[in-house]
């Protein structure tokens, strides 16, 4: 009796064994294709993924078009128009390439190159840093070969400045006898600032003109004007303003209008100048001397006319029969 029941207890924890193996092993295969199905599904979406990031158009300048009216530099009144600019942000500044219009017979842009750090102490081995270099003989040798090619360039040596400083040009005549002008200026703070300044400014200009003459060229440098700056503290590369000339504002130091110099008077504009009336000439009649200061075979004589009777003085003859 004792072998019987303990034969049926094994058989049924044997049969029970048995089912709990078997539940378990279809949950065991419930969960792997649930996590095959998640698998897929994450797998599907990265395929997806991956195709769009495909599709998307990739760069690889920093250059962005920005308005005209964002401009750094701005050419005097007069021209030449600002077309296009291209700008270039880092992490210590901003450069840009600001296209002219351009009136020449030959190739190429005429523009203005840019560059306004803002840092000059940030790190240069950064990438993403702008960098100011000082100017030398080969580096502007270098630029004019690339921007003006094939053009025969004189460096100036006269001493010009405008109303932020001294700055160097060359000129030179292209292929096509434009006259041309290549131009730098580097605006820094000066030692004798009051306060402690920072930043930089580097000026290019490229310029050619069918026609022009140098002092026309000129004038672009003498005229332009820089509309930004950044507003950090310190920020100044033109140092201190100078100083107010002595004689403003004093007593017997009198200050006369351009062109009007001590015991002159204002000039009115001359009146309109009248305009010359027109004269008909008419071709004088034909010369005819007198008789007496002719030769005697050439005294001019009325030319008989014929009325069909005989001359008085001279023999008849008869006609024919």
């Amino acid at each position: 009796m004792m072998f019987r029941r303990f034969q049926t207890d094994f058989r049924s924890s044997l049969s029970r064994a048995r089912a709990t193996s078997r539940s378990g092993l279809s949950q065991a295969r419930t969960s792997v294709a649930e996590n095959g199905k998640r698998l897929a599904a994450f797998g599907l979406a990265l395929l997806v993924a991956a195709c769009s990031t495909r599709s998307e158009l990739q760069f690889t300048t920093l250059a962005t078009q920005v308005p005209v009216t964002r401009a750094v530099v701005i050419p005097p009144p007069g021209g030449p128009a600002v077309v296009a600019v291209l700008e270039n942000k880092f992490l210590n500044g901003v450069s840009q390439e600001i296209a002219l219009s351009t009136g020449a017979a030959g190739v190429g842009q005429n523009a203005f190159w840019v560059s306004m750090m803002n840092d000059p102490d940030a790190l240069t081995e950064v990438d993403d840093v702008l960098k100011i270099r000082r100017i030398t003989t080969e580096r502007l040798q270098s630029e004019m070969e690339d921007r003006l090619p094939g053009v025969d360039m004189r460096t100036s040596l006269y001493f010009v400045q405008n109303k932020y400083g001294p700055f160097g040009y060359a000129t030179g005549y292209s292929a096509a006898h434009d006259l041309c002008l290549y131009a730098w200026q580097q605006i820094e703070p000066t030692e004798n600032a009051v306060f402690s300044t920072s930043g930089s400014v580097s000026i290019r200009l490229r310029l050619c003109e069918a026609g022009a003459t140098e002092e026309q060229l000129l004038r672009v440098m003498y005229g332009y004007t820089i509309s930004a700056f950044f507003g950090a503290r310190g920020w100044n590369p033109y140092g201190s303003p100078g100083p107010v000339p002595q004689q403003l504002g004093q007593i017997d130091a009198p200050i006369y209008p351009l062109g009007m110099t001590t015991g002159s008077t204002l000039r009115t504009a001359p009146p309109p100048a009248a305009r010359p009336k027109a004269v008909v000439r008419r071709a004088p009649p034909e010369f005819q001397p007198p008789a007496a200061l002719l030769p005697p075979e050439t005294v001019r004589h009325p030319a008989a006319v014929p009325t069909g009777e005989p001359l008085g003085g001279f023999p008849v003859v008869p006609p024919p029969p």
